[in-house]
């Protein structure tokens, strides 16, 4: 059992280890929260990864399900105790201020390889300039701490694009829309279009355009985002919209969202002509 890189991915790796040991004995989620004397939620929750259990009940369960193998039940308490390190997005200062599931989409996004994400309403979040990042968030009412905080988030999230061993790998597809919307003003739609330009050139980062005048597409749905992992984590799927955070991880869902996004980058403009395209609409803004 291979170990994945930070908290969040090991606490899902972990909810996925007790999953299949339950299984493979036959067991019900109902059994395991008789076994340990709580709710089925809690198992739940832990079979999720949006839960953490005591090293205690790890041990039980393990029992439970018939794990004696010394190797074996170490490894899964190894990724137990790793899994209970907090990330840098748990702690109270940001936790406080992110909107729900937020935290969550954080942390695997942390332990992500690659992201490719749509966006049909704003420059994606791991590209936004702090000035542009302030416009968007000052469209819900939040005080100036909170938005500053967020704000933080945003930078501290984009400092994985700049790492330099192993940096995220980020492929973002923008509606055409977007890049002539004067989010916070004139001056900073420049600023932030200016700051895609030096993006775009980073190796790890491909910016495409969609133009606005291709007609119905796929994409007008919504944005969603896809999130890349190690081979031994499955890709998923992320759709934020006003009902709350969405996280797909069907196969069937996330094969669904991946046709999508084919489709949208073989139809947008090539990274070099999008570049240019940002060039043009920067010295407009001028």
């Amino acid at each position: 059992m291979s170990e994945p890189s930070g908290p969040t991915v090991r606490r899902r790796r972990l909810g996925s280890e007790l999953r299949g040991l339950r299984e493979r004995m036959g067991f019900d989620q109902a059994r395991a929260a008789e076994h340990l004397e709580c709710s089925t939620s809690k198992i739940s929750r832990l079979e999720k990864g949006s839960g953490i259990a005591k090293a205690l009940e790890i041990r039980s369960l393990l029992d439970l399900y018939g794990v004696t193998e010394e190797a074996e039940r170490e490894a899964v308490l190894r990724l137990h105790r790793n899994a209970g390190e907090l990330g840098w997005w748990e702690q109270a200062e940001f936790e406080e201020v992110m909107p729900s599931g937020l935290g969550v989409y954080v942390g695997l996004e942390y332990d992500a390889r690659a992201v490719q994400t749509w966006e049909l309403g704003y420059i994606p979040g791991l590209l936004q300039t702090a000035d542009y990042a302030r416009a968007v968030l000052s469209a819900v009412p939040r005080s100036t701490d909170e938005i500053e905080r967020l704000v933080k988030v945003r930078s501290k999230r984009q400092g994985r694009l700049s790492l330099d061993k192993d940096p995220l790998e980020l492929w973002a597809v923008i509606d055409e829309t977007v890049l002539r919307r004067p989010i916070g003003g004139r001056d900073v739609l420049r600023d932030q279009l200016k700051a895609l330009v030096e993006s775009a050139s980073q190796p790890n980062i491909t910016i495409q355009v969609y133009k606005a005048d291709k007609g119905s597409h796929p994409g007008l749905r919504g944005s969603f985002s896809l999130l890349e992992f190690g081979p031994a984590d499955p890709r998923i799927g992320y759709v934020d919209s006003h009902a709350g955070n969405v996280f797909l991880e069907k196969d069937k869902q996330v094969r669904s969202l991946v046709a999508t996004f084919d489709r949208l980058r073989i139809s947008a403009k090539e990274p070099e002509e999008s570049a240019a395209l940002l060039h043009e609409l920067a010295a407009e803004e001028n």
